[in-house]
């Protein structure tokens, strides 16, 4: 029997299921089309969205919020404008057909997963409130795009989307966010605001931590955060780095800024012995780092 999707009312008689096998099986994904045409595509999302989750587990330590079962539920919409939107464990992408290039859709999947799956991070003005659902889709995007480059198995990690257009993408929304930080530091007049100039500091703050001290840090911090002010991440990414003993770094380049919490007096260089840091005067926090891979430990 169809099912009626429960904010439009509209009949769906197509439904693929995104199963996670441990001890007992659980139901991930419920994706739903409403025509046959677009069940292959439903099959295709399904899959990409269990590689999305898997991503998110192993890399972040994240998982499906228990509130709803661990269950999102993704319904492919043929009318309404072109678009997604997510509610609760609702997931709607809109105006769908055969015609939708295919990175487009792994757009539009990323970025609504990354408000489902990432702790999120609100009081923006624009370009919308929340910066999760962006955050994920330039996350989700630059982990996928690292493993079809290796594992060449890019039409299955990328719904066929061509590796050129997504290496465009990351060039343009991924890379030069962490380039800049890592050229400047944090801008706090920028990060204060909440208009748009404050949400790309605060994606480029947290794109910078997950490359320079990895994801599982990064994802500790999203979880310490425990508020939804961009301060309240800042708190975070402090708890994640200073909970470990010893600290590795990966830095873009020589000479780049290193965030350090507490300042550069709290950290003694394990190695190279030869690295130095420069701190910045106004920000006590952030120093220059004479190395682009560098190993500390807490004082």
């Amino acid at each position: 029997m169809p099912v009626e999707d429960p904010l439009h009312k509209a009949a769906f008689a197509y439904r693929v299921q995104g199963v996670l096998e441990t001890e007992r099986e659980t139901v991930l994904f419920e994706v739903y089309a409403q025509r046959s045409a677009l069940y292959p595509y439903a099959e295709r999302a399904c899959r990409f969205l269990l590689h999305c989750y898997d991503l998110a587990r192993t890399r972040l330590r994240l998982d499906h919020p228990y509130r709803y079962n661990r269950l999102l539920r993704v319904f492919l919409m043929t009318e309404g404008k072109a678009g997604a939107e997510q509610q609760q464990n609702l997931m709607y992408l809109y105006d769908l057909s055969e015609r939708v290039p295919p990175q487009e859709w792994v757009r539009e999947l990323t970025h609504e997963y990354g408000h489902w799956i990432l702790p999120p991070i609100n009081s923006y003005i624009e370009p919308e409130p929340w910066a999760n659902g962006d955050l994920g889709e330039r996350w989700f995007i630059h982990y996928l795009l690292d493993e079809a480059r290796r594992g060449g198995q890019a039409d299955e990690l990328l719904m066929g989307a061509p590796l050129q257009a997504l290496e465009a993408y990351v060039n343009r929304a991924v890379s030069p966010l962490v380039t800049r930080i890592a050229r400047e530091g944090l801008n706090l007049q920028r990060w204060r605001s909440r208009r748009r100039d404050g949400y790309e500091e605060y994606l480029s703050l947290a794109l910078y931590i997950d490359r320079v001290y990895g994801s599982a840090r990064f994802g500790r911090a999203m979880l310490c955060a425990g508020g939804v002010e961009p301060d309240d991440f800042l708190r975070g990414v402090r708890e994640s780095l200073t909970e470990p003993d010893t600290l590795r770094a990966t830095l873009p380049f020589t000479n780049a800024y290193l965030f350090l919490p507490g300042g550069v007096h709290r950290w003694q260089i394990v190695q190279p012995r030869e690295a130095t840091l420069m701190p910045d005067a106004n920000r006590p926090e952030w120093a220059r780092c004479r190395a682009t891979e560098i190993t500390l430990r807490r004082r």
